[in-house]
């Protein structure tokens, strides 16, 4: 439903308030001396059931970090990013000079680069990228989500571009005539159309505002066809507010050559990304998707991308603390890895999201969260390959009938522009390094 990327933003802004009234279900560890928790009892024996459902979409609308490829991961399988993008003039009216002949069209994206490599996650095999022009223009002022059907309302069928491109990991620059780009995807277009960019008064009338120019020419979709082998493609990280992400035309006149002009996507572009996921070839996560939230399973499963998240839901912990008042001082949910399936090719989401799964409005920010990162927790932890968080809030107020006891979601962070996926042990008591819930609670009568 793509609430929770909206709602994000909102509680991001709120989170720089660290002051504010307690009240007696904000009762806990930050609130009692340590004195008081000498008389402190612990519980880690509350019923967990573990599930994997689909994700909501997500708002990509001009990320700043774009996904592009597709991956067939052996356990998540089958992965696809996309991009749609207007253009805008480099300067307006450009005069082109008399007789212009194209020498050639090129789109580049510039790779987004961790350390001395662009960033990816899967194998980076050699993939088909192919570049349609869009038929309907974009909207600065329309928010667009990642399972929009971008087949059926925003390209034409022909292909205005293709390359096979197999991205080396180094991220050395390139020297492109007289510039030095730094390491991009670069994708030659069609002469015979961007010749029409130089010499028809259609698109050359249009270079008076990045407006008409955007209603001459309403941008690209830029997709792979490829379709990968198990464990082969990956999805790329481009960076479309470089300087460099650019499409550019090299041209000569009878009066000079070696000449180009570009159109960016830095700004007065709309832009966004689009998202899909085949679960067909993976037997876990289909048979989890098509069978109740309320199954106990062994392996959950969380992907971004508005792919799959996990539900937690205690079903039980009224019944443990029935007829009793208590304070709860620390509640750490603790989610171990499948410790089989982490590799290098395929890390881990560095960071989990823990959400109240709120079954008529999504996923609800914690009132944990608002404690600050410390407190609250989710980074992975790779020496003991676990996730914590510390969600004794939320479990106070479920005791106290404050809120409605609706479970959690767990969903990867950074959602729109992270590619990372992640195991964990579900909370099936057979389990020897189950999920489970460590509660340490003070008795108040």
């Amino acid at each position: 439903m793509g609430t929770f990327s909206k709602c994000i933003f909102f509680f991001l802004l709120l989170g720089f308030i660290s002051c504010k009234k307690k009240t007696p279900e904000d009762i806990g560890l930050p609130l009692l001396p340590s004195g008081d928790l000498l008389n402190a009892q612990f519980t880690d024996t509350a019923t967990l059931i573990a599930h994997t459902v689909k994700d909501d979409s997500l708002n990509t609308t001009n990320l700043s970090t774009v996904l592009l490829g597709n991956m067939n991961d052996p356990v998540f399988s089958i992965t696809k990013a996309s991009l749609l993008s207007q253009f805008s003039l480099s300067a307006t009216s450009p005069d082109f000079g008399t007789n212009p002949q194209l020498d050639s069209a090129v789109l580049s994206l510039v790779y987004v680069v961790s350390g001395t490599a662009i960033q990816h996650y899967g194998n980076l095999t050699a993939q088909k990228f192919d570049v349609y022009e869009l038929s309907q223009t974009l909207s600065s002022n329309t928010d667009y989500y990642s399972n929009v059907s971008v087949q059926n309302y925003f390209y034409s069928t022909q292909i205005i571009g293709s390359a096979v491109i197999a991205p080396a990991v180094n991220a050395d620059s390139v020297s492109v005539d007289t510039l030095k780009f730094p390491a991009h995807l670069r994708i030659k277009l069609s002469k015979g159309m961007f010749q029409h960019f130089l010499d028809d008064p259609s698109y050359t009338s249009a270079y008076n505002s990045n407006t008409n120019f955007q209603t001459a020419f309403k941008g690209i979709y830029l997709l792979s066809s490829t379709l990968p082998a198990s464990n082969q493609g990956a999805i790329l990280y481009l960076s479309p507010s470089d300087n460099f992400s650019r499409l550019t035309l090299y041209y000569h006149n009878d009066s000079a050559d070696s000449l180009y002009y570009y159109f960016g996507m830095k700004s007065e572009c709309a832009r966004f990304s689009h998202f899909e996921h085949d679960y067909s070839g993976t037997t876990d996560i289909q048979q989890q998707l098509n069978s109740s939230a309320s199954v106990q399973e062994d392996k959950v499963f969380v992907q971004p991308m508005a792919g799959v998240r996990a539900k937690i839901s205690m079903p039980y912990i009224m019944d443990f603390f029935r007829n009793k008042k208590v304070a709860v001082n620390k509640a750490e949910l603790i989610l171990p890895v499948e410790p089989s399936l982490i590799d290098t090719v395929y890390p881990t989401v560095s960071k989990l999201v823990a959400t109240i799964a709120d079954s008529a409005k999504g996923p609800i920010i914690m009132p944990d969260y608002f404690e600050g990162a410390t407190y609250f927790g989710g980074d992975y932890d790779a020496t003991n390959k676990v996730y914590k968080f510390n969600i004794a809030r939320y479990i106070q107020q479920v005791l106290n009938g404050t809120r409605k006891n609706q479970g959690l979601y767990l969903l990867a962070n950074a959602r729109p522009t992270t590619a990372n996926r992640i195991v964990l042990l579900g909370g099936n008591k057979a389990l020897a390094n189950k999920m489970r819930l460590k509660i340490t609670y003070t008795p108040l009568q």
